[in-house]
């Protein structure tokens, strides 16, 4: 048996007999989570507000990524297989040995920010995110797009970022 056409439509030839059009099985093709996490899923951007290399003690630091999907092409068995990694989850650890903030949400930059981040104390610190990937396929760029069974993930560190101080004086 000899499979022609590499997706939808091929045909299987059955030692020189007649040619039959036939699907391919959907549940021969499969992407596993090692495939999933093989794939170079780009590890979300770190952006922060103010921009630069330094930020205030006792004022918020906004944060945000894109919470965009990547989409990537492969090949499984010969077939041609579409796969889509979605955001699910973002974990932000910034450094100063607080809580990670752990959020379903990408934040949005100002005046529009929901995530922020205040520091206590003059220090130089790297924020890293992870975040939590899920994914889908579909073979031959049709039909319905089916889970990838598991979690991929990346993680980001930003350049160093000094926490500094700042003094007010009241001119008169």
């Amino acid at each position: 048996m000899l499979l022609e056409g590499g997706g939808v439509g091929m045909k299987i030839k059955n030692d020189g007999q007649d040619e039959e059009a036939v699907e391919p099985p959907a549940e021969a093709v499969t992407v596993t989570v090692t495939d999933f996490q093989r794939l170079l899923l780009v590890g979300s951007e770190i952006n922060l507000q103010p921009q630069g290399e330094w930020t205030l003690v006792n004022v918020d630091t906004i944060v945000f990524t894109d919470g965009a999907a990547q989409e990537f092409s492969t090949t499984v068995l010969d077939l041609p297989v579409e796969v889509r990694a979605t955001p699910v989850e973002f974990t932000w650890d910034f450094g100063d040995g607080s809580q990670p903030l752990v959020t379903t949400d990408a934040g949005a930059g100002y005046p529009d920010h929901t995530l922020t981040h205040v520091y206590s104390t003059a220090e130089t610190v790297e924020i890293t995110l992870t975040t939590s990937w899920v994914g889908e396929f579909r073979i031959n760029g049709i039909g319905p797009w089916l889970p990838v069974n598991g979690v991929a993930t990346t993680v980001t560190v930003s350049d160093p970022l000094r926490v500094e101080t700042a003094d007010t004086n009241l001119v008169p």
